[in-house]
């Protein structure tokens, strides 16, 4: 009975374990989303503007340096976060396909990159 309640006790250990790894995943895959859907939106803003209405052109320009900086900043702290899995083929499977999904929350997705998204998570 003791070696029963160890192997359910182990068990659950690793299933909490590798469901809170994913659930920290999806949290960051999020973020990276959201981050990457203000770009979109700042670069869309970007073709739509009047190239006449400079102040908006300088603002929307401000925007899109400051999503790099946003960028980058999420891009190092997934390196560092990440590092020993970086190079794990099923590790970056799962990251790409749980971006995807997100990436499906922004609006300003192009219909062309939401049927590819919707493709690529449905494989």
């Amino acid at each position: 009975m003791k070696q029963l309640i160890s192997i359910i006790f182990v068990s659950a250990v690793i299933i909490l374990t590798s469901c809170g790894g994913n659930a920290e995943l999806k949290k960051d895959a999020k973020n990276i989303a959201v981050a990457m859907c203000r770009n979109i939106e700042t670069m869309n803003n970007l073709k739509a503007v009047n190239p006449g209405d400079s102040l908006k052109v300088i603002q929307l320009r401000a925007k899109e340096k400051q999503a790099e900086v946003e960028m980058t900043v999420l891009y190092q702290e997934f390196k560092a976060k990440y590092k020993d899995k970086l190079s794990d083929k099923k590790f970056s499977e799962e990251f790409a396909k749980e971006l995807r999904k997100a990436m499906l929350d922004c609006p300003y997705l192009s219909k062309e990159d939401r049927a590819s998204f919707e493709k690529d998570i449905n494989k």
